[in-house]
């Protein structure tokens, strides 16, 4: 009897998203709080995926082929959010100010609380590059919604810039292990590993040359693991690359779930991103529950999880030297990686979705007016 009275004052939260596949931060994202929510009895969660077709993600996709995808997700949709508590819609640029315009509309006239989780951090960058006539409709059609969740700090200052002022700041999250961080490794090759889309804005080139001009500088103790989908039309560049760096090797698709465990076999992640849609990369704090440095870039909102020297490196994006000078401090002192590796571990607390996800839960559901802001080691 308690089973079914706590059944029938579940809220039910519908959520609009893309989960697996493909594997990326935002499918990945939205597939683990799906997964989690399973563990709320007080939640009641319905979901319409909202990735596209395997067609379209690989470029074949048409306008009648993306028509039919709106109008099964706007049937999915109808039928489902008047039955709902709340809506959560996970969305990029494009589908936001598109289908999701409707989305939002719909929810809104029937008065149910609407709140859109950006997927990535460039959500300011697709708006400054429109008109600003055109501009300033979309601010009205975010301030429309009850609530914008980014992920970055940074996203947050830009958007209440730009009169968007209904924006809360809820982190990146992944699930951590519960085990210990990656211990001293023991005699043997620098392991690093790159774990991402393998794509040209995500540095996996950038950091090949690297590699191979520590080769040519008698640096013979580094190997680095390439783990991720290769994107269309990347592939043919990517394996010449590869197949001339000495010690570099691909290793296909890390499986979802699994990044965390793979990480704690490497002594460092090496992301050297300059992806224009780059938010909190999952990897990140991946890496951090593994308990290994990171080396990245001096890019968007990077610098809000690694701070330099303390917890990994930052290089500027596009300097493979630099990238390289990083990896051969790390390579050359176990000591430091220890150091570093165990405060990115300390830092990863702030990001797990044991924390994260009550913070969003309570914000959707209690109607919280005051954006949240997590207290961050680093400030």
């Amino acid at each position: 009897m308690k089973h079914s009275n706590a059944a029938a004052s579940a809220k039910t939260l519908l959520i609009v998203g893309p989960q697996p596949p493909p594997t990326g931060g935002g499918t990945a994202s939205v597939h683990l709080l799906v997964q989690e929510l399973s563990r709320y009895p007080a939640i009641q969660t319905v979901c319409i995926n909202s990735s596209p077709r395997e067609e379209c993600r690989t470029g074949g996709s048409d306008l009648l082929s993306s028509l039919q995808r709106s109008l099964l997700i706007t049937v999915q949709y109808y039928r489902k959010f008047s039955r709902s508590d709340a809506v959560l819609l996970f969305a990029t640029g494009s589908f936001l100010f598109t289908l999701g315009c409707l989305l939002i509309l719909l929810a809104r006239s029937r008065k149910i609380p609407i709140y859109i989780k950006p997927l990535g951090g460039d959500l300011t960058l697709y708006l400054k590059a429109r008109p600003k006539t055109l501009q300033r409709w979309m601010v009205r059609v975010l301030s429309t919604a009850n609530g914008v969740l980014v992920q970055t700090r940074q996203l947050q200052r830009e958007l209440c810039t730009l009169g968007c002022t209904s924006t809360y700041y809820i982190p990146g999250y992944r699930k951590p292990i519960h085990a210990a961080p990656a211990g001293k490794r023991r005699n043997g090759k620098f392991r690093l590993l790159f774990l991402s889309q393998i794509v040209h804005e995500k540095g996996p080139l950038l950091l090949l040359e690297a590699l191979k001009s520590l080769f040519l500088q008698g640096v013979r103790d580094v190997s680095c693991d390439f783990y991720g989908p290769i994107m269309k039309g990347f592939r043919n560049d990517f394996f010449c690359h590869l197949a001339t760096t000495p010690g570099a090797r691909y290793r296909g698709i890390a499986e979802v779930g699994t990044a965390t465990n793979l990480m704690k076999q490497y002594d460092a992640l090496a992301l050297p991103t300059f992806f224009k849609g780059e938010g909190h990369p999952g990897v990140i704090i991946e890496a951090m529950h593994a308990g290994i440095p990171v080396i990245s870039t001096f890019y968007r909102a990077i610098p809000e999880l690694i701070k330099d020297g303390h917890n990994g490196f930052l290089v500027p994006t596009g300097d493979s030297q630099a990238l390289a000078s990083a990896i051969q401090k790390l390579s050359s002192n176990p000591a430091l990686r220890q150091k570093m590796g165990a405060a990115n571990n300390l830092r990863g607390r702030e990001f797990c979705c044991e924390q994260v996800i009550p913070i969003m839960l309570r914000i959707i559901f209690s109607e919280e007016r005051e954006p949240f802001a997590l207290v961050s080691s680093f400030e």
